[in-house]
């Protein structure tokens, strides 16, 4: 009876071990909602520009950037410490759609990679380095992309505005704006009746 209890005991332990040594997997899957606002008055909003995304694996500890609005549509970024270091093929090119609930997915499965979100209609984009977590096969954030500011920090992105000073037209018309618009309208059907 006490070999069969001591047997009992060891295959406990070993199936315990067994557990301790599961695979673990680096990386993940980002999902990424983005908001726009182009005029300070506007209301943010679910983004429905032409986005594009992008990302490279990168080391530890170093540092990039994109350094000109030309350098984010060529899809090329320049290590700040080593400036003759250029990657301009990414390693992974993100997933858009404008209807979905998080419209940009990165299939990001290393340890280290440097992200570049571009949106085209706004001339605007955001980088960040991302360090991936250990298995955790999907994360969501939130982008906000500002087009009427300068520049931008938040949740790890850095948003970066290459044309500060166009104008930028609003979202959402402004009153003004609609009273005119329906003004046109109620003319254009003044003048089909005359017309007739």
């Amino acid at each position: 009876m006490r070999h069969i209890t001591k047997i009992f005991i060891l295959l406990t332990a070993l199936i315990a071990c067994v557990g301790c040594f599961k695979e673990e997997k680096q990386g993940t899957r980002m999902r990424i909602a983005l908001y726009s606002q182009n005029v300070e008055e506007d209301p943010i909003l679910r983004t429905t520009s032409d986005i594009e995304g992008y990302a490279f694996w990168v080391g530890k500890g170093t540092n990039w950037e994109v350094k000109t609005w030309e350098d984010a549509l060529e899809r090329r970024v320049t290590n700040i410490d080593k400036p003759s270091e250029v990657l301009t093929q990414p390693d992974v090119v993100a997933s858009y759609d404008v209807d979905a609930e998080y419209q940009l997915n990165f299939e990001l499965w290393t340890t280290y990679a440097f992200l570049v979100v571009v949106d085209k209609t706004n001339r605007i984009y955001a980088t960040r380095f991302y360090e991936t977590p250990m298995n955790l096969p999907e994360v969501t954030t939130q982008l906000h992309l500002y087009a009427w500011r300068k520049t931008g920090k938040a949740c790890g992105w850095d948003v970066t505005n290459p044309f500060p000073d166009d104008e930028r037209e609003p979202l959402v018309p402004t009153e003004e704006e609609e009273e005119e618009s329906t003004e046109d309208e109620n003319t254009d059907e003044t003048e089909d009746t005359v017309t007739e």
